[in-house]
């Protein structure tokens, strides 16, 4: 019993030292356990047996009368989807998503992957959920980098590229028509203007 107890106290301190939120949840995503990081965004005395989006605060969760997962965009929420296929012999690893809370009087957007688990505790499965808050990487990659003088664009293997084909390539619904603005006109046609006055 004192090996147990102390294996116990073990995985606690080591769960808490995981930078990421990590939630130990039944398969209705009920909260069993929650880590330091999670605690920060789980707040509240009556978290435990709560479901996920009910604890924090997800904005979905009150749009049906039954709460977490019981309204129609519920079946679309990257969390209860990685449950469910942790609970179906599916492990998730890093499914991308957005959690929609409201915190602070406002609501909140974050992009977020998502990785589950079954971990089996006395015979019981739970799952295992890590959630990570990837919002400084999405705001990295919509940075595109572009030449200050030809405005090509540089490529994820480091190749500059024309403007034109970087967008038909990466945004093909996008359609491209070319005009020439007053004052590459007056730069570049100067006798034209001149003429027209």
């Amino acid at each position: 019993m004192a090996a147990n107890v102390k294996n116990a106290v073990f995985i606690r301190k080591a769960l808490d030292a995981v930078p990421s939120i990590i939630i130990i949840t039944d398969e209705d995503v009920r909260v069993l356990y929650r880590n330091a990081s999670a605690r920060d965004l789980f707040k509240g005395d009556k978290i435990y047996k709560t479901r996920a989006g009910e604890a924090m605060n997800c904005i979905n969760a009150g749009a049906s009368p039954g709460g977490c997962g019981r309204g129609p965009v519920c079946s679309h929420c990257v969390v209860r989807s990685s449950v469910n296929s942790a609970f179906a012999g599916m492990n998730v690893r890093r499914a991308a998503g957005e959690a929609r809370i409201f915190t602070k009087g406002r609501a909140l957007t974050i992009p977020i992957l998502v990785s589950a688990s079954i971990l089996k505790f006395n015979g019981v499965p739970r799952a295992l959920v890590a959630l990570e808050d990837i919002s400084e990487l999405m705001e990295l990659r919509s940075l595109l980098p572009i030449c200050c003088s030809c405005k090509r664009i540089r490529t994820v293997d480091n190749k500059w590229q024309d403007i034109e084909t970087y967008i038909g390539e990466h945004s093909p619904q996008l359609s491209l028509t070319h005009g020439i603005c007053p004052a590459c006109m007056k730069k570049l046609y100067p006798d034209y203007l001149s003429e027209k006055s």
